[in-house]
């Protein structure tokens, strides 16, 4: 096949591509299906854990305390049942896009552990005692078992990114193919923060506000245990879910006023983890803050413009300053007398010359710095015409191989004309 000629794509591998495409959709469906599935499992798990709790806290006699424990171990079965069949489908998926032919080259230790700890996680729950009420004896286990359950709210946000568009779109996913950036569910949380700092961060607080206070409450109330006389039976003062909620935001903004303090282990515990995420909180809350203040290029340029204007414009007022009380007070040191005007004239002399002398290094350092850029930008440009210089390069040796071939072509053809008419003389001359 000759320069010139149409290339053809065989039949089979253009079903065979069309196969892949619809494979990959449908399994990709499949996953966003069965995760939302998970979801409102996890959901009702979690809503019915948190009735059951407070129906035992209260020591309220409700024939629903026959069927809540139950149906949080059912729900989890079928969470757990559910994630192992996500996974398999995400395997699935994954050997289409890789062109990989068997599913057991995808498993490593790090796939493995991932699921290991997916399914530890989502398993954890309260199981069906016999007793109705939470004892002393046994409500530190019971209270213990239901706190992982709100680590189940993984799977909303993992919803979130199965339908965002970054996975559905054909554009992005080419777009990170062809840059070797893989379209993960790490990157689509990661672009999310990028592109809605303020309201993720404001869902998470409003989120782990309720848990905290919850969690505390729920310490406090079930769990009487007194740290340092277990004879007193004095109930916790953040037992109620208003003292929990202002003792959660006070310790959560790191302010800590020291009216109310947890008086159980589990209390103490859960208000650690309170104090470290509002560290963590803060820092993050800093960091969009300064993101959303900082100005982009344009506007940094303009911004320098005019403070390039203003600062010459000061440097001319102070200079003038510096004239009119030179003068003023050469006038009244020559005249003698008015001591006082002397002195205030040459302070403000004074002063006039060092904010000068601070508005012109100023200027300086603004031109160091434009300087440094533009040599930067000198640089860049330098640079650019020389890859220009390279192209233009090996453009024309392209070009001049393309010449070499063409004539090669020509030259083919001529000895394959030649040879279709020498060949049948040939043979005459053989059967002759």
């Amino acid at each position: 096949m000759f320069f010139g000629d149409e290339t053809t794509v065989p039949i089979e591998t253009v079903s065979k591509i069309k196969y892949q495409l619809i494979e990959r959709k449908k399994l990709h469906f499949r996953c966003c299906q069965v995760n939302d599935i998970m979801c409102i499992i996890a959901l009702f798990g979690l809503l019915s854990m948190i009735i059951d709790t407070e129906l035992r806290l209260n020591d309220i006699e409700s024939n629903l305390l026959i069927f809540l424990r139950p149906s949080i171990s059912i729900s989890t079965l079928l969470l757990v049942g559910l994630i192992l069949y996500y996974h398999a489908l995400n395997i699935q998926l994954y050997t289409i896009n890789n062109h990989i032919a068997d599913w057991r080259v995808t498993i490593d230790f790090r796939a493995l552990l991932l699921v290991l700890c997916e399914v530890l996680v989502c398993s954890i729950h309260p199981f069906a005692f016999d007793d109705k009420t939470l004892s002393t004896e046994s409500a530190w286990l019971k209270i213990f078992l239901t706190f992982p359950m709100f680590a189940r709210l993984y799977l909303i946000a993992r919803s979130v990114t199965l339908h965002s568009r970054l996975v559905n779109a054909a554009s992005s996913r080419t777009i990170g193919y062809l840059n070797r950036v893989p379209v993960t569910i790490s990157f689509i949380l990661r672009a999310f923060l990028q592109i809605y700092p303020a309201g993720i961060w404001s869902a998470v607080m409003i989120l782990m506000l309720f848990i905290s206070t919850w969690s505390l409450r729920t310490c406090e109330k079930g769990m009487w245990l007194p740290l340092k006389s277990p004879s007193i039976d004095t109930p916790s003062s953040l037992a109620t879910f208003s003292n929990a909620m202002w003792f959660t935001i006070v310790t959560f903004t790191t302010v800590g006023y020291g009216d109310l303090v947890p008086q159980t282990y589990c209390g103490q515990g859960v208000s650690i983890v309170i104090a470290f995420f509002g560290v963590f909180a803060s820092a993050v809350l800093i960091a969009v803050f300064t993101s959303k203040i900082s100005l982009d290029r344009s506007e940094q340029v303009v911004l320098d413009f005019v403070t390039r204007i203003n600062r010459a414009r000061e440097y001319r007022k102070k200079t003038m300053e510096i004239i009119q009380y030179s003068v003023r007070a050469w006038f009244l040191k020559r005249h003698g007398h008015h001591y006082r005007a002397l002195f205030n004239s040459l302070y403000r002399l004074h002063t006039a010359m060092r904010q000068a002398r601070q508005i012109k290094q100023e200027q300086r350092n603004a031109v160091n710095s434009n300087e440094s850029l533009m040599t930067t930008l000198a640089d860049v440009t330098e640079e650019q015409k020389n890859n220009e210089k390279s192209l233009n390069k090996i453009k024309q040796q392209i070009g001049l191989i393309e010449e070499k071939l063409i004539r090669l072509e020509s030259k083919l053809n001529t000895v394959i004309n030649i040879l279709t008419k020498t060949i049948p003389e040939r043979q005459q001359h053989s059967w002759l």
